[in-house]
């Protein structure tokens, strides 16, 4: 399946909000047909992934339901994706479901974005003031976001993933403290920036997942393109005033 590739305008490029089109409250409509649920959660996410994106930059905020991976781990799988004609690897993670503002880039979710039931759903960034989060050390808690930076690499832990905007299947409920919070598993690349192109070892990464994840999600700095110098912006897009 191919996406329509958008431009981001030259106004919106340095994300004058007033340049930003404020979309509809929606959830995002699925990226492709049903999926049977009897098969696993990662199976059904990897399922909805397409094998071929053509992407842009066409940045919108809505307020509505959406997958916040911006903290979670992510897990390598033998899928490959190609986006605007580069290859890289799938990973799977859980993500939190919320529900708040959110940006978006409405070249990966369509035209569109309307809601089609209650089993899909897109990642996406929003700046909630805390939400569920995994650690090795932890497990599951309830937490403010803690931002931090990372050097990309090829050794453990050390590796990205950008869940900004791909496709994830609502999954199995996590209970915290006896409280039931919704859940998603979401598909996307690893070592693709948030600008649609491949990340190499040695870049800087914004990232709030722990320092314990195989993967972590979040954006790597970018010097140049309508994007450079906006990566913290989109981990905590909507600061508390």
């Amino acid at each position: 399946m191919n996406l329509p590739t958008r431009r981001l305008a030259g106004t919106a490029a340095v994300l004058g909000l007033a340049a930003l089109a404020l979309a509809p409250a929606a959830q995002a409509a699925p990226a492709t047909g049903a999926v049977s649920a009897a098969i696993s959660p990662t199976a059904r996410a990897l399922a909805q992934l397409p094998a071929k994106i053509n992407a842009g930059v066409d940045i919108r905020i809505a307020y509505r339901r959406y997958a916040l991976c911006a903290a979670s781990n992510i897990t390598p799988s033998n899928k490959k994706i190609s986006i605007n004609g580069t290859k890289y690897q799938v990973g799977t993670g859980l993500c939190p479901i919320v529900t708040g503002q959110t940006v978006y880039n409405k070249s990966l979710q369509g035209t569109s974005p309307t809601v089609k039931g209650p089993s899909t759903i897109w990642s996406s960034f929003g700046s909630p003031t805390a939400f569920p989060q995994y650690s090795a050390e932890t497990g599951w808690t309830v937490a403010a976001p803690v931002g931090r930076t990372l050097v990309v690499g090829t050794a453990p832990n050390t590796g990205m993933a950008n869940f900004w905007g791909f496709p994830c299947v609502v999954t199995t409920p996590v209970a915290i403290g006896g409280t039931n919070y919704p859940m998603a598993m979401c598909a996307g690349p690893l070592m693709e920036n948030i600008n649609n192109g491949p990340v190499s070892a040695g870049a800087t990464m914004f990232t709030d997942g722990p320092a314990s994840a195989t993967v972590t999600v979040g954006a790597v700095t970018m010097s140049t393109g309508s994007l450079a110098g906006m990566e913290p912006f989109f981990l905590n897009p909507f600061p508390a005033s």
